[in-house]
């Protein structure tokens, strides 16, 4: 067997020193030498690929804790919103009732019934709702999605909030409708006077019998002006047998006012007029004992006491 002969001569020495070594024993070492070094570094590779391993798990666990908390952040704003929305809703609700309401004690004391289901449906537009499936895109399963809560939650406040959109079309609708009905009452007094005879039977100061008077007489000094007491369109303006000058006015909603004795008639048939626009003067024009406007307030035919729609009437 072949050996290696290693001659160590120390310093100051007299007799140096001899190493045999084997050569199978050199041929060994070199061999666990390799794999030691490989093992080395696959080691070594390893232990670099865990470190950077472990410091992408904590930036991905930090950044995991922040959106945790965003998401969190998240819901809590999207519950606010869900909050005012509701408010949204229960004012406009409230606002549709208080409404409503006006309009059906507007109606039971003047007779003029509120708006028909026809005028709603001619005022109404739908308003487009989304579907209910999120567009969410191909690959994704909906059921995993981290923020699913988040998209359910934006998905009912979505909806809600076409929905109150909806509802305060509506409203404004019907506010706008209402508004146009409440312009055509004649809810002031059309000359500054003192009533001297009202509405319903009397006994005639030209007679002395029972009759059937069909409005209120207004006392006041001749020439006083005689306002429109709403928005209307001028039906007729000229003689009328015993009311001298007349003058007639349409509402709408089936109500037309009229006015006799004037001292003289201010407007033409066709023309429009607004409420406290001069229509005519306080005359004794036709059969009258005195000067004084006759008002009088047709409700779809019939003649309705006028003291029924003035507001500002002593």
């Amino acid at each position: 067997m072949q050996k290696i002969t290693i001659v160590l001569i120390p310093e100051n020495a007299k007799q140096a020193r001899q190493f045999k070594i084997p050569r199978v024993f050199l041929r060994a070492l070199f061999i666990a030498s390799f794999f030691g070094s490989g093992l080395f570094g696959f080691v070594l590779y390893d232990y670099l690929q865990l470190r950077e391993i472990r410091e992408s798990y904590q930036k991905i666990s930090s950044e995991n804790k922040g959106l945790r908390g965003e998401a969190q952040l998240l819901l809590s704003n999207l519950e606010e919103v869900r909050r005012s929305l509701k408010r949204v809703q229960d004012y406009s609700e409230k606002l549709g009732e208080l409404t409503q309401l006006k309009v059906k004690r507007f109606s039971s004391r003047t007779g003029i019934g509120p708006l028909t289901p026809q005028e709603y449906s001619n005022a109404h537009h739908e308003v487009a709702m989304p579907h209910d499936d999120q567009h969410i895109p191909l690959g994704i399963e909906a059921d995993r999605l981290m923020f699913r809560t988040v998209f359910d939650k934006m998905k009912n406040i979505g909806n809600n909030a076409n929905q109150n959109a909806l509802r305060l079309q509506k409203l404004l609708s019907t506010l706008s409708q209402q508004r146009s009905l409440l312009a055509s009452v004649p809810s002031v007094a059309p000359v500054d006077g003192w009533i001297t005879s009202g509405f319903g039977t009397r006994i005639s100061p030209f007679t002395g019998d029972h009759d059937m008077h069909m409005g209120v007489d207004i006392a006041a000094p001749i020439g006083t002006p005689i306002y429109a007491p709403a928005e209307g369109v001028v039906i007729f303006s000229g003689i009328k047998d015993g009311f001298g000058n007349f003058v007639m006015v349409a509402h709408g909603y089936g109500v037309v006012s009229r006015y006799g004795h004037n001292a003289e008639n201010l407007v033409q048939p066709g023309q429009r007029v607004g409420r406290g626009d001069q229509i005519a003067t306080v005359g004794m024009s036709g059969r009258t004992t005195g000067p004084h406007l006759h008002y009088e307030v047709i409700l779809n035919g019939t003649a309705t006491d006028p003291r029924k729609f003035i507001l500002n009437l002593q």
